[in-house]
């Protein structure tokens, strides 16, 4: 019996999203879409043939490996007196239309967020804005020629290395022009997004949410731009966080509404290091600069396996006995690291 056009046009639909859902979760199996579809392989298998002749999909080396096609849009702005709203209204918005409410508002905050920080901040000429679009994710490049966010970054902060910069963007309330802003940006956009990163130089600040996973993640990347910053990010087609939930969890409820709560992946504090280890004190002070501008800092421990005494005395005793309105937590610590946490709190 032949498929009616509406169950055709839904399971072509399915197929093309699970494919996009490829790249980023597990492998397209073949198999385990027709058993969800009542299908036989061979039916499916028709189905990604006529895909590709239309141009929807292309098929790479190996089994059963296929990839959405995007379709790409690529423009150059001059920056000087460049607005990030008339771009994104005129340029941008127009060829997102077929997005759900939640992923297009998401695209917006984002987009406007990322491109404003290259117009006012990077102290560049100009701006290449690309879009690629598929049936799963829109992913949004923003390459400026500017001084680069972490040499700015390190100098503002008088850092002797720019990956200490890193750090600063994953606590958040970070800014260069404290007058006009208020560090929040990138922070936000970060979370907005379902994969984001921001690249200068040899170095990376990454967010990956799209698996629940709200800690950074560094990224094995060179960047081959000489200097400038180019910022990467995703928004899935089927994303589903709201802007406004986004912001209710970094603040105080039920009655406050500023930026109030932090979460920091200790381990980017030593960022690009072969064997990181985290024993100082000194350490501890450069993870724990700026704190006393939150109420509420998680400090998420994962993928370390154990931190020196002076290390943890410094933040779980020295600091809270010294800023009593600020609250620390440990998140996702081991054994070792959860015993050394409570020996310094006891004192």
């Amino acid at each position: 019996m032949s498929l009616s056009r509406k169950n055709r046009q839904e399971i072509i639909g399915a197929l093309l999203r699970e494919i996009g859902r490829s790249q980023f979760y597990e492998d397209f199996s073949v198999t385990e879409f027709a058993e969800s579809c009542g299908l036989s392989r061979q039916s499916i298998y028709r189905y990604l043939e006529e895909l590709e002749m239309e141009g929807k999909i292309k098929k790479l080396p190996g089994k059963y490996n296929y990839r959405l096609i995007d379709t790409h849009y690529q423009q150059k702005y001059v920056i000087k007196d460049l607005e990030e709203g008339s771009v994104w209204e005129c340029d941008i918005s127009p060829i997102l239309q077929d997005l759900p409410e939640i992923a297009f508002k998401s695209c917006a905050y984002a987009f406007c967020e990322m491109l404003n920080n290259a117009i006012e901040h990077s102290e560049g000429t100009e701006v290449v804005v690309g879009v690629s679009i598929n049936a799963f994710s829109i992913t949004f490049q923003i390459v400026d020629d500017g001084i680069g966010i972490f040499t700015k970054i390190a100098s503002a902060m008088r850092f002797r290395e720019k990956r200490y910069s890193i750090l600063e963007l994953a606590k958040g309330k970070f800014t260069t022009d404290p007058k006009s802003h208020t560090g929040e940006g990138i922070f936000f956009s970060s979370k907005a997004s379902d994969v984001f990163g921001v690249f200068s130089d040899d170095l990376v600040f990454s967010s990956i949410n799209y698996r629940g996973d709200d800690n950074e993640r560094l990224l094995n990347y060179k960047h081959t731009q000489s200097g400038g910053t180019s910022v990467v990010f995703v928004v899935f087609r089927d994303h589903c966080v709201p802007t406004s939930e986004l912001f209710d969890r970094y603040t105080k409820e039920p009655d406050h509404y500023g930026f109030t709560k932090t979460i920091v992946p200790v381990k980017l504090l030593e960022y690009g290091e072969a064997r990181p280890t985290f024993v100082s004190r000194s350490q501890a002070r450069r993870l724990l600069a700026r704190f006393e501008r939150f109420e509420r800092i998680e400090l998420d421990f994962s993928g370390i396996d154990e931190i020196g005494q002076g290390f943890a005395d410094e933040i779980f005793r020295v600091f809270k006995s010294l800023h009593l309105e600020s609250e620390i937590t440990a998140i996702n610590c081991n054994i070792q690291v959860d015993k050394m946490i409570k020996h310094v709190s006891r004192h």
